[in-house]
């Protein structure tokens, strides 16, 4: 999935989410940080040491860049802070018209401006070397057997259709996931699949299409999309009701075999 994909390739300073030579993203400065959060910047610092000595063995000045931890420890399966939530956004669709929330401002790139000031030819030897230099940095720091940019992104690939297939083949949710799709049939919601992650979804496509159908993205108006926020968040509360014990089992082990997938490839937990 690719809301999936691009949650487990955040490290976009290597794999932009698509674009393989993308430089390096801007960063915050790093923040003392204790247990495992802490130990995963550690190795993200110790990675952008590895670069950034590859870097000058190679020609080029490259400055470590290490963002701050941003870890969330909040139960993602708490049904209060589920159902306040939904009252308010539904499953975020029309709210995302209707209460727009201003764009992440992110502090400048250390290296940027150097590779600005690079000619055609030398900026693209830059990026392939800086490319090739966090392959090293993530072979001899994370112990990943990887071979270029376009191996670690398959490899990552393979692990997030691995959750996909772990999370759908659950006995427990297969279990849960059954009376979940009955309820909401009963509710007259649109259920055309019955596989936890189809299920999991769910909402958020049938309003995502709803959304396509009365225009491109800023060609509506808050206004003209309210009546359509007062219906998603029904159907939202709903689909809750009817799935509150799947949601109980299903987000703390998405959550989980997420996160052991973002550290394995080098990223920070969430």
């Amino acid at each position: 999935m690719r809301v999936l994909m691009c949650g487990l390739l955040a490290l976009a300073a290597l794999t932009g989410c698509g674009e393989a030579a993308t430089p390096a993203t801007p960063a915050t400065p790093a923040t003392p940080a204790t247990g495992a959060a802490g130990a995963t910047v550690d190795r993200a610092r110790e990675r952008e040491t590895v670069v950034a000595t590859c870097m000058k063995q190679r020609g080029f000045v490259y400055t470590p860049s290490v963002s701050s931890p941003k870890r969330s420890s909040a139960n993602p399966a708490d049904y209060a802070a589920m159902k306040a939530d939904r009252a308010k956004n539904g499953f975020g669709v029309f709210s995302a018209i209707v209460y727009p929330k201003p764009p992440e401002t992110q502090a400048p790139d250390p290296n940027q401006a150097a590779i600005d000031a690079l000619s055609g030819g030398r900026r693209d030897a830059y990026l392939k070397a800086l490319n090739e230099c966090r392959v090293t940095a993530l072979r001899q720091v994370d112990g990943l057997k990887v071979t270029s940019v376009a191996d670690y992104q398959d490899q990552m690939s393979t692990e997030i259709e691995n959750i996909d297939k772990l999370l759908d083949g659950d006995p427990k949710l297969l279990e849960l996931a059954a009376p979940f799709a009955e309820c909401l049939k009963s509710e007259g919601e649109r259920v055309t699949s019955a596989k936890p992650l189809a299920l999991s979804i769910r909402g958020m496509e049938v309003w995502g299409e709803q959304a396509d159908r009365l225009g491109k993205p800023g060609t509506v108006t808050a206004e003209a999309v309210r009546p359509y926020l007062a219906k998603e968040i029904t159907s939202a509360l709903a689909d809750l009701e009817c799935g509150k014990d799947f949601y109980a089992a299903f987000l703390p082990l998405q959550k989980r075999l997420t996160n052991e997938a973002r550290v394995k490839y080098g990223f920070q937990e969430r």
